[in-house]
């Protein structure tokens, strides 16, 4: 009895043992049927765009591969460069990339091995910087690579199209150019602003900049011509901050602070912030490398230049042309500044047109003709009277201390401004933020036309000046 319940103990171990063992089995046949194929595929397929900076080192692409799936697999990845990609591209794209040549590019290993711990790995793609910045400047030129792998490789995410740029390494102000305040003595304090100085990468450096805030620095931020613009007294403002952008950095901030009661009581003074020069020598960037701060005394009113006295004091530093002898009564020169809308000048337009025996006539644009006011005077604006009919001109205007270093100030356009409405004499007034005294003022007339039709000749009724004085607020 004894044994035969012994026996039966005995055949359930048995017994339990064998239904664990199945149900084992069971389970991990399940699991395996469940589980998702391996598959290997290029993270960012496709075309890429790759922007790389002159930082004095060569640049490097990752293209990034991943494997998918959960079967614990070793991968051995092969990348090659497939001009086929690039052709089935542009047909499907309608584009027109272009390989890249082969001195502009190197990749030292284009095999790759993502092991069972592993979930992905990169095939690195060094680029030779001066090959490709010497290419075409439409960066159109691409370099496709296309993987193959003893896994499965997704067929959508097989291949990239790399197209780099090389971009000058640039740094610049990311503040607006132009800034125009107005104060007043009731109510000046300090005032100030933050000027941003950016880098479009991470700094690998510290980099020390330049900032010019002298008289100078107009003529830099005017092309090299001396500009008309009156600078602030040298302390009534100042720069703080550290000018190093440092490594690990892409912006830097600089304040400007302005003792508005340190100003002087004129209409315009000018303060300038330009980026001269920086240690690592980036380039500056010609659009964004100066700040200019105008400062207008609010409640002071421009005045123009009393036309019956002072504009009769001006003589003719410059004239181009002139119909009939410049001494002559009719349309001479004078007729610009008499006060009389219904006289004018005009330019000449036969050949007995003439100025003096050293000066010959011009009949062509431009025409151009200076005066001397014979004073300096703190110029904003100029006004021009068109001659009551139906020809109409356009150029510019442009001041200068000394009558040969010139500055364009503003520009007008009666063509455009006045739509062929012969009504529209004017005055037309250009304001301009001219800030200093001036001496002598120049206008150039580029464009000529009667109605719709150009024609080579040109005529003023009346030409004048503002100029700025400390006087009651309007």
């Amino acid at each position: 009895m004894v044994g035969n319940i012994k026996n039966s103990v005995k055949m359930k171990k048995i017994f339990i043992a064998l239904c664990a063992l199945l149900a084992l089995g069971a389970c991990q046949n399940n699991r395996e049927d469940n589980l998702t194929p391996a598959h290997i595929y290029i993270v960012n397929s496709g075309l890429q765009n790759a922007e790389f900076y002159d930082l004095e080192h060569e640049p490097k692409a990752n293209v990034a591969i991943h494997r998918s799936g959960y079967f614990a697999a070793t991968a051995n990845v092969v990348a090659q460069v497939d001009e086929q990609a690039l052709i089935d591209y542009n047909t499907l794209n309608e584009t027109a990339y272009q390989m890249l040549p082969e001195d502009a590019y190197s990749i030292a290993d284009n095999s790759l091995t993502i092991s069972k711990s592993q979930r992905g790995g990169n095939i690195v793609v060094d680029f030779n910087y001066d090959a490709i910045a010497a290419l075409a400047s439409d960066h159109n030129f691409v370099l496709p690579l296309s993987i193959t792998s003893d896994l499965e490789v997704t067929e959508s995410k097989q291949t990239v199209l790399l197209r780099p740029t090389m971009l000058p390494a640039e740094i610049f102000f990311s503040t607006n150019k132009v800034e125009t305040i107005k104060w007043s003595k009731e109510s000046a304090g300090t005032w100030k602003r933050d000027l941003k100085v950016t880098v479009p990468f991470v700094n690998p450096t510290d980099v020390t900049i330049t900032l010019d805030t002298t008289k100078a620095a107009f003529g830099v931020i005017n092309n090299g011509v001396d500009a008309w613009y009156n600078l602030a007294p040298a302390d009534a403002f100042q720069l703080v901050g550290d000018t190093t952008l440092l490594a690990g950095t892409s912006e830097l901030t600089v304040t400007l602070e302005v003792d508005l009661t340190k100003l002087p009581s004129v209409y315009r003074c000018s303060i300038p912030v330009v980026m001269t020069a920086n240690t690592e020598n980036y380039a500056i960037n010609q659009e964004n490398f100066y700040y200019l701060l105008h400062l207008q005394q609010d409640g002071v009113v421009p005045t123009i230049v009393d036309a019956g006295d002072r504009r009769q004091k001006w003589s003719l530093w410059e004239c181009n042309s002139c119909q009939g002898n410049m001494t002559a009564t009719n349309n001479n020169y004078n007729h610009m500044i008499d006060g009389d809308a219904s006289t004018f000048w005009h330019s000449g337009y036969n050949s007995t047109a003439f100025i003096n025996d050293v000066i010959s006539c011009s009949h062509s644009n431009p025409y151009i003709i200076a005066w001397n006011l014979e004073s300096e005077h703190n110029l904003v604006a100029v006004e021009l009277t068109r001659r009551n009919y139906q020809d109409f001109i356009a150029g510019y205007f442009e001041v200068s201390e000394d009558g040969y270093s010139w500055s364009k100030v503003a520009t007008f356009d009666h063509i455009a401004e006045c739509g062929g409405d012969n009504t529209l004499v004017g005055p037309h007034r250009y304001e301009f933020n001219g800030d200093a005294n001036v001496q002598y003022v120049r206008v150039c007339v580029t464009n000529c036309q009667r109605g719709s039709t150009v024609q080579p000749y040109a005529n003023i009724a009346e030409f004048n000046v503002l100029e700025a004085a400390v006087g009651a607020a309007e």
